[in-house]
């Protein structure tokens, strides 16, 4: 496999780089949270398969990047503290790129949501050349929800995705242009 580098990204209070193994007991332990996987595929069945889920998904988050996107750690700058997983997924169904992001619960209500999938917005449309960007919510995560609309992403209705009734959300390069990305 070629080679590839994983850019890293700087926000106002966040960092997002490449997960290393060093982060692995940390996002163990944000998928042995079952508030935070709550609303993850898979959701609490998997908290007793913590461990081995941050091992494959730290491994596989890599892998992604030879698309030239993928999710990235993030950390606190100030601090150095993992805070979550943020960035781009490619759907393996539909070939649609999805933001994502899944953040530790000492970090909920700090806005760190909505900054790094802003950030992770800004390199899909400006380093990755994206035209769409999507993401599908569980509509009983509100928090989710409104992150979403804060980055200019737009509710399209609700459908049934991997077995789950989701809210789907979308934003064209154009409108992100307009809205969020022209500021």
């Amino acid at each position: 496999m070629p080679e590839f580098r994983i850019p890293t990204v700087a926000t106002g209070r966040l960092t997002l780089r490449p997960f290393v193994a060093a982060d692995r007991p940390d996002y163990a332990a944000l998928r042995a949270d079952p508030d935070v996987v709550r609303f993850l595929p898979g959701g609490e069945a998997l908290v007793p398969f913590a461990n081995e889920i941050a091992e494959s998904r730290i491994a596989a988050f890599r892998d992604a990047w030879s698309r030239g996107y993928g999710v990235w750690a993030v950390e606190e700058t100030a601090t150095g503290a993992f805070v979550g997983q943020a960035g781009l997924a490619s759907m393996e169904r539909s070939g649609e790129v999805e933001v994502l992001y899944a953040l530790a619960r000492p970090f909920w209500g700090l806005g760190y949501a909505r900054e790094a999938a802003a950030a992770a917005l800004r390199f899909g449309f400006e380093q990755v050349g994206l035209e769409r960007i999507v993401a599908f919510v569980v509509p009983e995560n509100a928090a989710s929800s409104r992150v979403l609309e804060a980055v200019g992403l737009r509710a399209t209705g609700d459908t049934d995705y991997n077995g789950f009734r989701v809210r789907g959300y979308e934003i064209a390069v154009a409108e992100w242009r307009r809205t969020a990305g022209g500021s």
